[in-house]
C-alpha cells in the first residue's frame, strides 16, 4: 500500500523535526515537505529527507539524521499496513 499525502502529514507531525507542532502549529504544517518527500523516487534516502527540510527552512541540519531515519522506518512500516 503507497502512502497518502494524509499519512505522510501525520508523519512528520509525530516527527515533527523543526519543532512546530510543539510550538503550537497546526498538524499540517509540514504538508508541503510531505509533498516533497512523497515525490522522491523509490525509498527516500537519509540525506533525500534530510535536504527537504534543508531547502525549506534554508536551514542544513535542521532535521537530523535521526529524526530523518525515524521518518524513512515509519515510512515502511505504515506503508506495510
Amino acid at each position: 500500500m503507497a502512502l497518502t499525502r494524509d499519512d505522510m502529514i501525520d508523519i512528520l507531525a509525530e516527527a515533527d523535526p523543526v519543532g512546530l507542532i510543539a510550538r503550537g502549529a497546526p498538524r499540517n504544517e509540514y504538508a508541503a515537505e510531505a509533498e516533497s518527500i512523497l515525490a522522491l523516487q523509490g525509498h527516500p534516502q537519509l540525506t533525500e529527507i534530510t535536504d527537504v527540510f534543508a531547502v525549506s527552512f534554508s536551514e542544513p541540519g535542521v532535521c537530523t539524521r535521526e529524526t530523518a531515519r525515524w521518518i524513512a522506518e515509519e515510512m515502511v512500516r505504515r506503508a506495510g499496513r
